[in-house]
């Protein structure tokens, strides 16, 4: 349909062209038949076409389309109602025609061998909410067939809208026809309400999912951008920070097993100006130079075994200068 709703578009014309006028006018009109009488196949497919032309009169799934028109008169046909009726209560969803529930629940009440209609009784709230169907058999009247929904809040899909505004009007319909399916199957072969069939995935470049292997994508990408230069050394420095010892003595550790060699072994020069620098370091009240005179004294070598002493240069001048006032003990090594 292009500019109004009489205005054929070019399938439509094209099919129009096809229309058989002879075969159109046997047609023959019923009252009982759902509108009309068709004699045979032929005449079923002239009025597919006839009904692909109606503009208006069909919904736009239809129009220029004799083949789901065909369709559609011959599900009217088995039903045994207007082919008219039927085409403006199906739609096209996911490739496939679909009916609207409530010509689904008249189908039921038609042609399924129960007595009267279709009773319903709800249970629970929200999600909870449950619908229960049930009918007479009409060879039995006494026998009774039922059917219990699953909770509201599990059933899918729910693509109409209709679930939200008015759900205990879906769960009646949702109901009637899982009671149909399930106690006489043959009055529903093959047909589907259009809220049951899955809306077709989106297409395009916006829908597409992701499918490259947890991890691959930041190795491709680290592989693209090439090897990464090393870090300047200056940045590991400033970022190293030394562990810090489990409490050792500020003293040394006699009998060790480890010598800890100072960066540099200092000997104090005779020319040293004894007012300045070295005169504070050697001072005697001062723990690091106590440590070196007590090392001394017990006889070890000068070599510091205090790691955080020996990794300081300025406590490590310290404690040189406590080894060097203190005399070794006789027998002892220097």
């Amino acid at each position: 349909m292009t500019a109004g709703a009489l205005t054929l578009s070019d399938a439509e014309r094209r099919v129009a062209e096809r229309v058989d006028p002879v075969a159109t006018a046997a047609l023959s009109v019923s009252a009982e038949s759902g509108g009309v009488a068709f004699a045979n196949a032929g005449q079923l497919m002239e009025f597919a076409k006839l009904m692909a032309v109606s503009s208006a009169g069909v919904r736009k799934h239809l129009r220029g389309n004799p083949g789901a028109c065909l369709a559609i008169c011959t599900q009217a046909v088995e039903w045994g109602m207007s082919p008219y009726a039927v085409a403006n209560n199906s739609y096209f969803v996911n490739d496939q025609i679909a009916f609207e529930s409530k010509l689904v629940q008249a189908v039921i009440l038609k042609r399924a061998p129960i007595k009267g209609r279709i009773r319903f009784e709800y249970t629970g709230d929200g999600d909870e909410r449950r619908c229960r169907a049930w009918a007479r058999l009409a060879d039995e009247p006494d026998e009774v067939v039922d059917y219990l929904s699953p909770p509201l809040g599990k059933i899918t899909p729910k693509n109409s809208p209709l679930w939200k505004q008015d759900p205990d009007q879906q769960l009646a319909y949702f109901s009637g026809r899982a009671l149909c399916r399930r106690h006489f199957p043959d009055v529903l072969l093959g047909v589907y309400a259009d809220d049951e069939i899955e809306p077709a995935p989106a297409r395009g470049p916006e829908s597409a999912r992701d499918v490259t292997p947890r991890g691959l994508g930041a190795k491709l990408d680290a592989l693209a951008a090439g090897p990464k230069a090393p870090p300047p050394a200056t940045d590991a420095v400033e970022a190293f920070t030394a562990p810090e010892e489990a409490g050792p003595a500020e003293d040394d550790f006699p009998g060790g097993d480890a010598l800890v060699t100072p960066p540099t072994e200092r000997e104090t020069s005779a020319d040293e100006d004894a007012d300045g620098e070295d005169k504070w370091l050697g001072d005697p009240e001062h723990p690091d130079f106590q440590a070196g005179a007590r090392a001394k004294a017990r006889g070890n070598k000068r070599k510091c075994l205090n790691q955080p002493i020996a990794n300081d240069p300025e406590r490590l001048s310290r404690w040189y200068a406590g080894w060097d006032s203190t005399e070794a003990p006789q027998g002892g090594e220097g």
